[in-house]
């Protein structure tokens, strides 16, 4: 799952490559919207520390 934006990232510069604007600036914007919700996600986490 932590690969999700990366990969989306990766598709996005393999469709500026092939000329495909829009598919590139979808797969962008997936991938930004990926690493916010992981962010969210490792921010939300309660930690279970005991000391």
């Amino acid at each position: 799952m932590m690969a999700l934006p990366f990969v989306l990232a990766a598709l996005g510069l393999g469709a500026l490559f092939l000329h495909q604007r829009g598919v590139a600036l979808g797969a962008w914007v997936l991938a930004l919207a990926a690493v916010l919700w992981l962010f969210h996600l490792h921010v939300t986490d309660p930690l279970p520390l005991a000391f």
